[in-house]
Formats: C-alpha cells, structure tokens, sequence
C-alpha cells in the first residue's frame, strides 16, 4: 500500500508551526510525494553506511510508490553530505543518509560549518550500527589481538579508517591509549576503499564495517582479530570483544548508529511517514535480511529514539572526539 498524503493531512501537520513555516506550505501542499525524493549519502558508492542506505531506498521506493534516489555524496566526515541537505527545500523529497555520530562531532573538526549539526536538521529514522571489526592483513602475520599489538609494538603500524572523527577513529585512539601503543590511523572517504587497500596490502589493520570486512576475511586477505563494541558479531561469532579481551576503554565499547535526516521545517505528517516506514523495514524479514547481508544486526528505530540517540550518546561522542587531538579545518 502507497503512502501519500493530502493537502488537508498537510495544513492540519503545519497549523501549529511558526508563521514562516504557514507561508511555505503551500509549495508542498500538493499530494505528497508527487515526484522523486533524493536521498543524499554521505558514505562512498559501496561503503557500509552506502550499503544500508541502500536498503532503506528500495524499501521506501516500494512503499511510497515514488523512486527515491541514491545521491552518494562523501567528503569531510559527512560535511559535503550534510551542506547538501541545508540547502535543500523543507519539502518532503530531499533528505540525507549519514552516520549519526559523524554529525555530533563536526563541530570539534570544522572551524565554519555552514550549518548548526543539532538546530537545521531533524532526526527521522536510524539503524543502530553494530560493532566493527579490526580486521588485521596476512604480511602482519597476527591471528590474534594479542598478537597484533605485539606486532605494532616492534614496528610502525597502520589502521584505516571510514573516516576522521569516526566511530573507528575513536577506536584506534582509544587503542593507544589503553594498550600504550601507537598507531597510524589512515582515514578513507568511506570503507570501501579502505577495505580494498587492506585486502591489497597496503594497509596493516582496518576497522570499519562488518560487510567489508568479512568479504576481506573470505577473500583469505585478512584476519578478525576483535570486536569494538558492546557484543560480539553474528558474521564473526568467534571473534571477541575488545572487553572480552581486557580492553576497558570506553571507547572500545562505542556505538553508533545511520541514519535519515530532514533539513528543519519538513512538516510532521512527512517525518512521521519516513520514520514509521523505516521501523517497518527493519520488521519486514525479507527487508531485514538484506539489512543483515549489509551488516545490520539490530532493528531500525523510529523518529522519538533517533532523537533520544542524539541527547544522550551525543555528549559522550562529543568527550571522546575532543580526545582525538583533531585540529578543526
């Protein structure tokens, strides 16, 4: 079943909206969507965050009876993705696909952000980013954590990441300073390319995604050594946690999550339309076991939990960034 919305469903969302919004309204108040929506993707074609959005586009295409479009648009930690969206139209048909924590800490890495991460945009749906794996390359020769940091110990070392600032960011930060070792942290726009260099040798560590990384490890190109994050993984049941490991850090045990956003001022009735598809999705079991195949391994949340995501991990994501040393550009 299509979902659209009449004009009445529209004026009746924007009646208790500012003034401002009262005079846009009629622009979207024709039958909605009445033509394509762009989903703006703040990760690399391929990329893990790319790889789920992607199911959430098909998913909504089907339901809205509109296509919702791919826009890959990766760059500065979700900052080119995000400018996008605040110069887009409140209008129902552009929204952005990024990783939410990219978009708490923006603020410790960019001087000039055209845009507040918090005040322009609105949360409408998420999908809880389950833990990464670090995936370690054969010429290290470590098959275990233990093993690995033993490696780097004696020689220089190199990690890649999906991203300054990220979530793997935090984690090979947080690795230094729990196992007193350094690292070379090797940022990518995305995992997809970071997984191919580690598969190719050019790197002797990654963490990122769970999808890219169990391609490298079937590929015989690479070694699961660990889990960051809370539990251990359905693709990787026997690899530990860096806390079953001793790893106590705080920040070996973060979590994050992908998510849709709308740039402020979209009307309720079409956040709300988003952010119950989108909990549909993840219910959906042919729908989720796509949303497995890229990684996933929890179900989509809606709009209130986004949102309660974003008040409560946000100033802990926001501590841990300001550890990273980062100096904003």
């Amino acid at each position: 079943m299509h979902h659209r919305l009449t004009r009445r469903d529209l004026l009746v969302s924007a009646a208790g909206a500012a003034s401002a919004s009262l005079l846009a309204a009629p622009a979207i108040a024709q039958s909605w969507p009445s033509k394509p929506i762009r989903m703006i993707i703040g990760d690399a074609a391929g990329g893990g965050t790319d790889q789920v959005s992607r199911v959430f586009v098909e998913y909504l295409t089907k339901k809205l009876g509109q296509t919702v479009v791919a826009d890959n648009r990766p760059g500065a930690n979700g900052v080119v993705a995000a400018t996008e969206l605040k110069n887009a139209a409140p209008d129902g048909y552009t929204f952005l696909y990024m990783v939410g924590s990219a978009l708490m800490t923006q603020k410790l890495l960019h001087k000039n952000l055209p845009y507040d991460p918090v005040k322009d945009f609105e949360p409408v749906a998420a999908q809880p980013v389950a833990g990464l794996p670090l995936v370690t390359n054969p010429s290290v020769g470590a098959k275990t954590l233990e093993q690995f940091i033993d490696y780097a110990r004696k020689n220089p070392t190199n990690i890649g990441t999906y991203g300054a600032g990220s979530l793997a960011h935090v984690g090979i930060a947080a690795m230094e300073k729990f196992y007193k070792v350094p690292f070379t942290p090797v940022h990518y726009r995305g995992s997809g390319l970071m997984w191919a260099d580690l598969a190719a040798g050019s790197l002797h560590g990654g963490l990122g995604g769970g999808a890219g990384g169990l391609n490298v490890v079937n590929m015989g190109k690479g070694k699961a050594v660990a889990i960051q994050g809370r539990n251990r993984l359905l693709n990787f049941p026997d690899v530990p946690t860096f806390l079953e490991l001793g790893g106590t850090d705080p920040g070996l045990s973060l979590m994050s999550v992908t998510g849709i956003l709308a740039p402020v001022g979209v009307p309720d009735q079409i956040l709300d339309t988003i952010s119950t598809l989108s909990v549909e999705a993840g219910q959906d079991e042919a729908t989720w076991q796509k949303f497995m195949t890229a990684g996933a391994e929890q179900r989509s949340i809606g709009r209130a939990e986004f949102k309660r995501w974003v008040r409560e991990e946000g100033p802990v994501w926001t501590e841990l960034t300001a550890g990273l040393g980062l100096t904003p550009t």
